[in-house]
């Protein structure tokens, strides 16, 4: 795809009040710095992507006055005539102010392509589908690759300019121990393993030691077979203790049988006792009074509550009733003020566009309107009168109603707080009597004597709780697996001593397992460092020859023999950060034809500095050169084609 910028119009951008020049494949822009030549370049990349050169979105587009605010009441516009593999297409943008209420209140962006309005993220996308703006700045920004980019960046560009990479030789070994991984993450795998077994191998040593003197400060253990009999003879007792542990719990559920036996029969003698204090006349009948007093207030509590529920409906009645009265009201005031205003009307005789008198038949038909108007107004105004009185009427009954349900419930109110008092009192009184009666003699009741009898035997057969009787058995137990402790730990010596020498001749084995291990894994690092070198040269050589003037410095050479990736331009032996501004000029004209063909896209190329580069031009696009020169006051424009100047203010 071939993009070719052939015209472009400024208005009001920067420091361009207005400026419209043609391009073609090689075209010069002259003038001293400050005289808007990189404007230029600038109002450019606002019309493709609302950007400046140095890719900011938010900065200064609009002129300024001398106080270094905007100007205002201006219309900044770009417009440029772009063709795209031969055909032409305007493209517009313009940015107004935004006036609300005589203030300004922001900035908008209005857009055209070929006359067609669109709107901003229409024209975005548009601009998107002919080319992306990371790709037009690599095309058309001799400065974007080298410095704007990051090395992993570029290196991932170059690599995809190279393409397919074949493989060194000689390492089909190692090639076949990746299994899907990366080389640098199968270095990361051996690099960790490589520690790893080095950690370990590093803790071997110590352990060994530390095992050696451990069984120097050992004591010969003697006499082992009375030491074991004693030992068989702790745990025979243990072990018979843990039987009658078991034992214990085994017989608890009877046990517990038995205390719910004794529980049930003390529950039953409460409930004997309270039958014989309240089983004699006077109590209940002392019960049934309080029973028949309570009975009496509840019943007042009910008409009461009752009263209330009612007064609550009749209430909302009321209110109900007033409001469609006032509603009524409100009609019937309209239609006073309307007769009012219709019966003091005077008939007007003349006609009011030339002042001659109506016709007679004319004025007959208005006054019967206004007779008949009013005679409708007055019966309207009869109905609801009706309506009104009808209402008010209900009102008062309804209020009425109200009124008697209230004086009901006062009244029914104060019997209820009497009855209330009352009952208080009387209940103190009977309470008294109840309280002070005598105390009936358990003693002489044989059903009592009866379940006493059961509690005291089953007590007997209950014996010791549980909780003490393991106790004891734990008391016993503990002191038995002190003594059996004791010969545990002289023979968990002897067998410590044993198994230490195990132990140490089991790591010193594995000592040299590790070493052999670390020394495989080393090999493979080296196959590696020897892989990444001849791949490395590969690289180099598959990218640098796509190139015509510049070579790419691709891998670092460490002094311990790695490798790491890195990504700089080269010229003439030269890295870039130590180029002249013309050597980049020409290393960056250099990098955008390879990128061109690459992508298959060819776009404007701007030159900016172009009177430090002395060298040759070798671009295959469309170039744009910035030329800076102290002798041109205003910005000049040269092309093949012809030579103007444009004055910009």
């Amino acid at each position: 795809m071939k993009i070719e910028l052939k015209k472009i119009t400024i208005w009001n951008f920067k420091g361009i009040k207005s400026l419209t020049t043609d391009f073609t494949d090689e075209t010069t822009i002259l003038g001293i710095n400050g005289s808007g030549k990189t404007s230029v370049y600038d109002a450019f990349l606002y019309l493709m992507f609302g950007k400046n050169s140095h890719g900011e979105k938010d900065f200064e587009l609009r002129p300024l006055d001398k106080d270094n605010n905007p100007i205002k009441g201006l219309v900044l516009s770009v417009e440029a005539v772009i063709e795209i593999d031969g055909t032409g297409h305007v493209f517009k943008k313009e940015h107004t102010e935004k006036i609300i209420k005589g203030a300004l209140r922001g900035y908008e962006t209005s857009c055209c392509i070929d006359d067609v309005p669109k709107k901003v993220s229409e024209y975005s996308e548009y601009i998107n589908d002919i080319i992306s703006e990371d790709s037009f700045k690599l095309l058309t920004d001799l400065h974007f690759f080298n410095e704007k980019l990051k090395w992993p960046e570029r290196r991932k560009v170059l690599l995809d300019i190279a393409g397919k990479i074949g493989t060194p030789a000689g390492f089909e070994t190692l090639l076949s121990n990746l299994k899907g991984r990366t080389i640098e993450e199968y270095k990361k795998v051996l690099s960790a393993q490589r520690k790893a077994l080095n950690e370990e191998a590093d803790e071997i040593n110590p352990r060994i030691d530390e095992l050696q003197r451990g069984l120097e400060g050992y004591a010969e253990i003697t006499n082992m077979a009375a030491l074991e009999k004693k030992r068989t003879e702790i745990k025979t007792k243990i072990a018979k203790l843990d039987e009658k542990r078991s034992e214990l719990f085994a017989q608890e559920k009877e046990r517990q049988n038995l205390i719910e036996y004794i529980n049930g029969k003390k529950t039953r003698l409460l409930e004997r006792e309270a039958e014989l204090k309240s089983d004699n006349i006077t109590v209940k009948k002392l019960y049934e009074e309080k029973a028949q007093i309570d009975e009496v207030v509840t019943d007042k509590e009910r008409v009461a509550k009752e009263l209330e529920n009612e007064i609550l409906v009749k209430d909302q009645q009321v209110r109900s009733k007033k409001s469609i009265r006032d509603h009524l009201t409100g009609d019937l005031n309209r239609i006073g003020q309307e007769y009012r205003k219709a019966a003091s009307a005077e008939d007007d005789e003349n006609c009011y566009a030339c002042g001659q008198k109506l016709p007679a038949e004319t004025i007959d038909k208005a006054r019967a309107a206004k007779k008949e108007q009013l005679a409708k107004l007055v019966k309207d105004g009869n109905e609801l009168k009706k309506q009104v009185d009808e209402a008010q009427n209900l009102i008062s009954m309804l209020e009425a109603e109200l009124k008697g349900k209230k004086d009901q419930l006062k009244k029914a109110t104060e019997v209820l707080d009497n009855l209330k008092e009352s009952r208080r009192v009387s209940f103190q009184i009977i309470d008294k009597k109840i309280a002070t009666r005598p105390e009936p003699d358990f003693t002489k009741d044989d059903r009592w004597q009866e379940i006493m009898s059961d509690i005291t035997q089953g007590e007997k057969e209950l014996g010791e709780s549980l909780s003490v009787q393991l106790q004891k058995v734990d008391d016993e137990r503990t002191e038995l697996e002190g003594r059996l402790a004791d010969a545990n730990k002289t023979f968990a010596q002897a067998d410590r001593i044993k198994d230490d020498k195990i132990r140490i001749g089991e790591l010193e084995t594995k000592e040299k397992e590790l070493a052999q291990q670390i020394a495989d894994i080393e090999k493979q690092l080296n196959d590696i460092d020897g892989y990444k070198k001849a791949e490395s040269a590969l690289i180099e050589s598959s990218v640098n020859s796509k190139f015509k003037h510049t070579t790419f410095k691709l891998f670092e050479y460490l002094i311990n023999g790695s490798i790491d990736d890195t990504c700089e331009a080269i010229f003439e032996g030269k890295p870039y950060s130590a180029m002249s501004c013309g050597e980049r000029i020409f290393v960056g004209i250099d990098i955008a034809n390879v990128l061109s063909e690459h992508y298959g896209i060819s776009a404007p190329l701007f030159i900016d500095n172009y009177e430090s580069f002395t060298m040759p031009m070798e671009a295959n696009t469309q170039t744009i050169e910035l030329i800076a020169d102290r002798k041109i006051k205003k910005l000049i424009v040269k092309n093949m084609k012809k030579e103007m100047v444009e004055n910009v203010n």
